[in-house]
């Protein structure tokens, strides 16, 4: 299940023949070309995150701005709230620079000053918004019509809030000089948003080379698991979730048959407790869930897994495609998002949201096969460092950015 070859410029549509940008090689001819774009000068590149939490797109935005090339961009990054977090010290440790641009609401005259003034400052050629809340301040650093600003480049703004918020989002999308759709159906939601074909362009998201594992004795005493214990993984935003719900009743009818199985939600949230209570509920004599909260090495940790669960009704590409460079191999929902990412029976399995229990059968299997879990994890693991580099990622995003800068030049 290979993503289509790569054609063109790297700028299409979504509508007819669906032409716009996937994964592909580069040639000399093409690298030259970006080279050349900046024609003997750092291209200044302003990331503005809505969040830098434990989130697929903040780990996304981490890779990227970590990687891109040096001699070719000056990456810094802003985020529209705290910048405490294990992706900013990453980003740190990586020598981008990274600032809290808190927004509190609409009319924060404070926070809107030093917005402006540190993008002012920054004076990037193309601002990149990552998130909805970030696409939506997007509208407090252009200028007015007819001036000369920026590029916008917008990602992951397909997240739904509600309401005015939504709406405010669907406009600044509009306005966007280009959109990253990381997935076709990412790309058709934006077209049902507004978003013209000729500014769209699909860039397939990454995952790192697998990371070694924490030793394993060690962490199972940090949670107070016994060192026999099977680990089953997910990770998701601990708030009111059919998804994680789902989970945790998958995981009690695999209990009975497995004494020495744990499942671990990672994340945090709102209701981390209303979560609890559900899976106490069903096994209040026996309870095996653990909720190890927001880790750093949370990639290192998968490959620690036997299986990992991907069950969100959208997104959840970043966990999935971590499992598969960890060499584990995925259950989850066939929605439109993991279908472009897990194969069915090749790199895991995916099933119909409506059929939960097909989760525990499919993780009972992998449970008493072990050699069938390792071989689709090892598929996983080469179709990741195929399809799903880091590398072929920050240079499709470097292209787009330089083309931006060329358009915006002439």
């Amino acid at each position: 299940m290979a993503p289509p070859s790569f054609s063109g410029k790297g700028v299409g549509g979504l509508g007819s023949g669906r032409k716009f940008l996937a994964q592909g090689t580069f040639s000399n001819h093409e690298r030259e070309y970006s080279k050349l774009n900046t024609r003997g000068a750092k291209l200044g590149v302003f990331f503005l995150a809505s969040d830098l939490g434990p989130t697929g797109p903040a780990r996304q935005l981490g890779l990227l701005a970590a990687g891109l090339c040096r001699n070719r961009f000056e990456a810094k990054v802003g985020v529209v709230g705290p910048a405490n977090t294990p992706v900013a010290a990453d980003l740190c440790r990586a020598g981008v620079p990274v600032s809290p641009l808190p927004v509190r609401h609409l009319i924060d005259v404070r926070g809107i000053r030093k917005l402006r003034q540190t993008v002012t400052a920054a004076n990037p050629a193309v601002i990149h918004a990552w998130g909805p809340r970030a696409c939506r301040a997007t509208r407090l650093l252009t200028p007015a019509v007819g001036g000369r600003g920026p590029q916008v480049v917008v990602s992951a703004a397909t997240g739904s809030e509600g309401g005015f918020y939504d709406w405010l989002t669907a406009l600044r999308l509009r306005c966007a000089d280009r959109v990253i759709p990381s997935s076709w159906m990412e790309g058709e939601r934006y077209r049902r948003l507004g978003v013209t074909a000729e500014r769209l362009t699909r860039i397939s998201p990454a995952a790192p080379p697998s990371l070694p594992s924490p030793h394993r004795e060690t962490f199972l005493q940090e949670l107070g698991l016994p060192s026999t214990a099977r680990l089953v993984m997910t990770a998701d935003r601990l708030e009111s979730s059919a998804g994680l719900q789902a989970a945790v009743w998958a995981f009690d009818m695999l209990r009975y048959d497995f004494p020495d199985l744990y499942l671990l939600i990672f994340g945090s949230g709102p209701d981390r407790a209303g979560i609890e209570a559900f899976g106490r509920a069903l096994a209040f004599d026996d309870f095996r869930i653990r909720f190890p909260g927001c880790r750093p090495d949370l990639p290192a940790l998968l490959g620690l897994a036997e299986v990992v669960w991907v069950t969100r009704a959208r997104g959840g590409v970043t966990l999935a495609l971590e499992a598969m460079a960890g060499g584990r191999p995925v259950i989850g929902w066939k929605t439109p998002d993991l279908t472009e990412i897990v194969e069915d029976g090749v790199t895991g399995f995916l099933v119909d949201a409506k059929e939960r229990p097909l989760v525990s059968a499919r993780t009972h299997r992998l449970l008493c096969d072990p050699d069938l879990g390792n071989a689709l994890g090892a598929t996983g693991r080469a179709r990741v460092a195929e399809w799903f580099g880091v590398e072929r990622m920050i240079e499709q995003f470097s292209r787009v950015y330089e083309d931006l800068a060329e358009a915006c030049s002439l």
